[in-house]
């Protein structure tokens, strides 16, 4: 019991001496204090009021997030407090600014006092009760957050409502903490792009692994700050490789549902043949988590109503660890992959795992049309077509502003071109002057191309080849892959997990699951085992994540310990 006390003692001189060094060394106002007009006090008996987070939020689970704000040990208030203090730290201060997050929710911590306040008077409204989560910045909130999808155009509008999706999380007691930045207009305005996330809102996102790295977009925001513990998780959006592609490069799990899973109303959309709402996470239950509260029949979203969906309450039930591969039959693609030795190597320890643990894999599987030269004008052609009045609807809706169409879009971008332009990331508006002059497709010959397409990426792409090799789920070494393209013609589901880092610089790259409509549930299955298999998220923490990152990290470790030890 000595040897406990006196070890207990020390810990806490050594916390107590950390605190002070990184005091001293950011001598600097607090976010919480100088940029949100909310509750300085709690309400909740649970809030610690303690200035460094008893949680590290790098490697924290929306599990444990549950079960803590279960067993009291702090509030939701506390939560908040500290994801805002963390995302004015790093995200546009500091020697690597990660430019994430485009915007707080001044409302944030108003909003977790009350649902600390509810929780205890009446209990949780569901597991997510009281979790702050970041959203894209083209998903609509009727508060006091604006909705722009980057663009100054939309600054001074106000939408009509939330976003269904907003809605469901909302109702379930999920804190929207902020808007993610994003490739502006979700990467639909500019050709010759040289990297992506900039936009005249958010400045230029970088990841939080690699200096100035490429963070991949359009959803760029919402993985940087996933990965670097600036949320608990976040929201994208994707009509072609837009969740999976950073969410690979930032080290999280990225889903990228059926088109019709979940609603896009309220979402300023590129095409909604093809566009789909997705959650980000640390881990494939953290995924699986949001997406039971997104996931629902929309009035406003006709794809949310189509014959033959097949929706779960509960997604987390299909997540049986390791157990869950035995005997499933995968197959991976290798037409088109060009990948150095080192992602090869690493690709085929992955593969070698998945055997082990009982899953049946082919390599290679037979995949038609991937070599077809047309794919990515083919989809061009269909986002051009649609994206003029999918925009329109969205703009007829708004208040307080006179864009209504995208010609005003493009004659506004005109009117500011120092701001609205970037000579590197955005150097023009090729593709809405397009998307603008795009006659010459009529609706007849849209609904050609459309059903070509759908035939090309699903009953002749994805779906032959899973009922060739009766296969469960497709792998992808390379999520930046024609695959993507075929889950977007088609509308499938798609889902990437963390599979290592380059030896190089730490860049992290990931492994796609790809599967036929509505088998969300088979491949949280088949991402769950083999993320319990081969766990690897937190053997590199991202090195930009907080300033004094080795400080940080080392008092993490004794946090965990002193939670260990049922002290905290």
């Amino acid at each position: 019991m000595c040897i406990l006390n006196r070890n207990m003692v020390i810990l806490h001189i050594i916390t107590i001496f950390l605190l002070i060094t990184i005091t001293k060394t950011n001598a600097r106002s607090n976010f919480v204090h100088i940029s949100i007009n909310a509750s300085r006090v709690s309400t909740s008996s649970c809030s610690t009021y303690s200035s460094i987070p008893l949680i590290d939020p790098v490697t924290t689970n929306m599990r444990t997030l549950i079960d803590d704000l279960s067993n009291c040990r702090y509030s939701s208030w506390d939560l908040v407090r500290w994801y805002l203090s963390r995302i004015d730290d790093v995200n546009r201060q500091g020697s690597h600014p990660l430019h994430a997050v485009i915007e707080i929710n001044p409302d944030a911590l108003d909003i977790a006092n009350a649902l600390d306040k509810e929780r205890k008077m009446n209990g949780r409204r569901s597991l997510l009760h009281g979790i702050p989560i970041l959203i894209k910045d083209n998903i609509a909130t009727d508060d006091q957050m604006k909705t722009t999808a980057g663009s100054l155009a939309l600054v001074n509008s106000r939408v009509p409502r939330d976003a269904f999706v907003v809605e469901q999380l909302r109702k379930a007691g999920v804190i929207i903490l902020g808007k993610t930045s994003l490739t502006e207009w979700s990467n639909f305005k500019t050709e010759n792009l040289t990297r992506q996330g900039w936009s005249p809102r958010g400045g230029l996102p970088s990841s939080a692994y690699v200096a100035d790295g490429d963070p991949g977009g359009s959803s760029s925001g919402s993985a940087i700050a996933t990965s670097a513990g600036l949320c608990a998780a976040a929201l994208g959006t994707e009509t072609c490789g837009s969740i999976i592609s950073p969410a690979s490069r930032a080290n999280i799990v990225g889903l990228k549902p059926t088109v019709g899973l979940t609603s896009r109303s309220g979402v300023i959309p590129i095409s909604y043949d093809h566009d789909s709402v997705g959650p980000m996470g640390k881990t494939v239950e953290d995924v699986a988590l949001l997406l039971e509260v997104i996931e629902s029949v929309d009035s406003r979203d006709n794809a949310t109503q189509q014959a033959g969906i097949v929706r779960h309450q509960n997604y987390t039930r299909f997540l049986q660890g390791i157990e869950g591969l035995r005997n499933l039959r995968l197959g991976v693609v290798r037409q088109a992959i060009n990948i150095s030795i080192e992602k090869e190597n690493q690709f085929q320890k992955a593969i070698d795992i998945l055997r082990f643990h009982g899953a049946i894999v082919i390599d290679p599987v037979n995949v038609t049309g991937l070599d077809d030269e047309n794919l990515i004008s083919y989809l061009k052609d269909l986002m051009t077509y649609n994206f003029r009045k999918d925009l329109r609807n969205y703009l007829s809706e708004l208040e307080n502003t006179n864009i209504r169409s995208l010609k005003d879009i493009i004659e506004f971008n005109l009117q500011h071109v120092d701001e609205e332009f970037h000579h590197e990331y955005s150097p023009n508006q090729q593709i809405f002057v397009l998307a603008e002059d795009h006659m010459n497709m009529t609706a007849d010959e849209y609904a050609i191309l459309y059903n070509k397409t759908r035939e090309i990426g699903g009953k002749n792409g994805i779906d032959a080849t899973l009922n060739e090799y009766e296969l469960d789920a497709i792998i992808v070494p390379d999520p930046e892959h024609e695959m993507t393209l075929f889950a977007s013609f088609a509308g499938y589901p798609l889902i990437v997990v963390p599979l290592g880092f380059n030896e190089s610089n730490n860049e992290p790259y990931g492994l796609m699951f790809v599967g036929r409509a509505w088998s969300e549930s088979m491949l949280l299955r088949v991402a769950h085992g083999f993320e319990q298999a081969f766990p690897l998220r937190n053997r590199i923490r991202p090195k930009y994540a907080e300033q004094n990152s080795s400080i940080v990290e080392f008092l993490f470790k004794i946090i965990e310990y002193l939670r260990k030890l049922f002290i905290i």
